[in-house]
Order: structure tokens, then sequence, then C-alpha cells
């Protein structure tokens, strides 16, 4: 049959695709490089970065001097009136009082007003501040790339494996397929029962579904593994092109303690940091504040409405220190504080669990390999020697020394065996990645 079925199943998966795709072999690093470069929701956090970026500039714009140009036009329809002490001027002083309206119906100032801060400890601390937003912006980033980065490489893996899965496949209804077209033949001789002949049918539909759902599997991996680097799935070839998947870069993780912060734990550092800056900013505010004033201008008083009337104006300017203390804001400080504080310490509490955790996979992923690679060891043997039996069989057949049922029984040996050994082989990968992630060195794929 010439595993025509396998052709069929094939076809009718791929029709999904388009015809005219052209395959692209491509390497894991390729894959994490094209990832980090168009996922939408890490473009979306270095843009936040960034305004916090230019938010830190805009902050420290505020110690820069505040200039304004000054008008006011102004009708006053009542005049206001001061008590004046008349008696006071006279040759013999007395207790005489009048009042006098200062003023004019009319009066109008122009004028530059200059205000150059000195010192106001709120703005240092919010342009702190925001220094750590944007370190907390940035390490969220990082969180997001290796989140990123660990997804891509374990479908990767999984991916990987499912193609060698699906060649076992393969080969496994090719020769379910070679074994029912021996059977028809007897059949048809009547050297078999009908009863032979239908066992082998159902041998082949089940490989046939087998690699039916294998393909489907691993379609979907791709189209996942698609979305993740902004590529189309039915042009992905994947190829272990960099040689990560190797021995030893397994075995190195038992010759090294080597670690890093965990961008977790950089994150959570960084919070804290800001809860203690906004700490210290809340106590900033109730600090005096100085400033230097100016103010060069003109003033124009008129009982009539004309702006440019001569001799109506009078310069005016000034210069001088401004301090201000504040007393109250209207909340209390004490409780703003005790609310920081406590934070500061749920921070610490997550970022002590978080080192537990991490630790916790790291020597589980450890202890999970060790007991893989044993495994994998056993099977590999195992495969090395059914091989070598399928082999002697297969000559013992040709022969005439063995029949075709064995044969096939000791191809089913050797198929399931080399199937627990890539299973084997993808836990100790998928393992290999979680103790990455968890010890802070997924940039090892990039």
């Amino acid at each position: 049959m010439k595993c025509k079925y396998i052709l069929l199943v094939t076809i009718t998966i791929l029709l999904v695709s388009n015809a005219k795709a052209q395959t692209r072999t491509i390497g894991l690093k390729e894959c994490i490089k094209l990832a980090l470069a168009n996922k939408s929701t890490i473009l979306a956090l270095n843009a936040e970065a960034t305004i916090d970026s230019l938010n830190i500039q805009q902050i420290r714009a505020k110690n820069l001097p505040q200039i304004a140009l000054a008008y006011d036009y102004l009708y006053n329809p009542i005049i206001r009136s001061n008590i004046v002490p008349v008696g006071q001027f006279s040759p013999n002083p007395t207790n005489e009082t009048r009042a006098i309206k200062f003023g004019t119906n009319y009066n109008q100032s122009a004028g530059l007003q200059v205000m150059q801060p000195i010192f106001d400890a709120s703005i240092r601390s919010k342009i702190v501040e925001s220094q750590l937003q944007y370190r907390i912006k940035k390490d969220q980033v990082t969180t997001a790339n290796e989140e990123l980065i660990f997804e891509v490489a374990k479908t990767f893996v999984s991916i990987l494996t499912k193609q060698e899965q699906l060649k076992i496949a393969k080969l496994d209804t090719c020769r379910t397929a070679g074994t029912l077209k021996i059977l028809r033949n007897k059949f048809s001789d009547g050297t078999i029962l009908k009863m032979d002949l239908n066992k082998a049918k159902i041998n082949h539909n089940n490989s046939i579904f087998a690699y039916t759902a294998l393909m489907s599997d691993l379609v979907t991996e791709k189209i996942y593994l698609a979305f993740l680097s902004n590529l189309q799935a039915e042009t992905i070839e994947i190829v272990d092109v960099d040689n990560i998947f190797s021995e030893q870069n397994v075995t190195v993780l038992f010759q090294s303690n080597e670690t890093k912060t965990l961008s977790k734990i950089k994150g959570l550092d960084s919070k804290i940091l800001l809860t203690q800056q906004q700490m210290i900013g809340e106590k900033a505010k109730y600090l005096p504040k100085l400033s230097l004033n100016g103010y060069l201008g003109a003033d124009q008083f008129s009982n009539d409405l004309q702006p440019f009337q001569s001799n109506t104006w009078f310069g005016n300017s000034f210069l001088g220190l401004a301090l201000r203390l504040p007393i109250t804001f209207g909340e209390s400080k004490s409780n703003k504080l005790s609310q920081f504080q406590t934070q500061i310490k749920s921070l610490n509490f997550q970022k002590e669990e978080e080192l537990k955790e991490s630790q916790k996979n790291r020597q589980t992923a450890l202890q999970e390999i060790g007991i893989l690679k044993e495994e994998a060891k056993s099977y590999a043997g195992n495969v090395d020697l059914l091989k070598e039996n399928v082999q002697l069989f297969n000559e013992r057949l040709q022969a005439g020394q063995e029949s075709v049922e064995n044969v096939n029984l000791e191809e089913i040996e050797y198929q399931k065996e080399t199937q627990k050994l890539n299973n084997v082989n993808s836990k100790i990968w998928q393992q290999w990645l979680v103790f990455l992630k968890n010890a802070g060195m997924l940039d090892k794929l990039k």
C-alpha cells in the first residue's frame, strides 16, 4: 500500500496551510529573538517604561525657574475705604479718624514674574520615586521577557519531541499497512481466518488514528509557537540548529552552583525601595520650602477707561525670598507612614516566599533530572538491544525461519521503547528549562 493512508492523513491535516508557503528552518534562538521583538504585551510594557522615563524629566523641570508674563485690568465699581488717623498728623495729635478711599475706578498692571525654587525636598523625593517607578517597569519587562522565553523554549522542546514521535508513528503505520497487505493475500489464499484479517485491520486503523492525533498535536504546537514568535505555522520547520539541547548543557547544572537574582526578586526589591522613598516623600511634605521670587512691571491708575493715558503709569518691582513651612495637610501623617511600613512588611514576606519557591523548584528540577537521566540510560540500552533483535528477526524472516507476527511484535516493542526514550528526554529538557527559569539563567537560551 506504500503507506497511502499516511499520505492521505498528512495531506488532509495540512490543507489548512498555505500551499505556496516555503518552509523555513528555524532554531530556538531565532524563535526567542522574534518573540521578544514582536510580542505586543512586552512592547506595551516598554512603552510604559518610556513614559516613566519621560516623567522623570518632567519632574526635574520643576527645579527650573518659573517665569510668567502677568497682566491684569480691573474695574472697581466700589473703591475700598481705609480708616486713616488724620488726628495724628495735627500739631496737637488727636484720635480723630476719617474714612478715605484709596484707588481709582480703573487700574491695570503688567509685568514679569519669576519664581526660582531653592529648596523643596518634595521635588527631590518625587524624582527618586519616578526613577524607582521606571526601574519597576523595567523589572516587569525583564520578567515578561523571561516568561516569554520559557514559554517559547517549552513549546520548542514539545515540537522536537512530537516530531520524533511522528517518525515512529509513521513507521508503525507503514508496518501495520504492510502486515495488512500480507494478511489480505493470505486470506485470499485461504491460509488464515477472517478474525486474523479483522485484527490486522483494527491494528492498522489504530495506527492511523494515533498518527493523525499526533500530527494534529504537532500542528497545534506549531500554531502556538507561531503565535509566540509572529511566524506562520505552515512555514516553520523546527531544528535544534543552535545545539542547545545537548548532553553537556544538562551536565553543567550538576557541575556549577551558578544562580542569578531573579527578575521577580529584583522587582520586589524595587517596590520595597519605592515604598521606603514614599515614606521619605511623606516626611518631606512637612519640611520648609524656600524660593526666590521676583517681579518687574508697572501699574496704572485712572478714573476713566484710558489704558494708555500718560502720567498714570508707575513702576513696580520686588526681589526677595519666600519661606513656607507647612503645618497640616488635612491628613494623618502617622497613619500614612504606618500604611507604608505595613506595605514593606508585605513585600518582604512576598520576597521571602518567592525565594523559597524558586529554591524548591531548582532542587526539585535537579532531582527530577537525575532520576530521568538514569531512566533514559536504561531505555537507551533497551533500544539498542531491541534494534539488534529487530535486525535478527528480519534476517530470520527472510530465511523463512520466523513469522510476520513475531517480527511485528518485536518492532512494536522497539518502537515503544524508543517512544519512552523520547518522552523521558523531553521531560529532562522541560525540567532543565524549569531550573534555568528559577535560577535566573534563561538568558543562556538567547
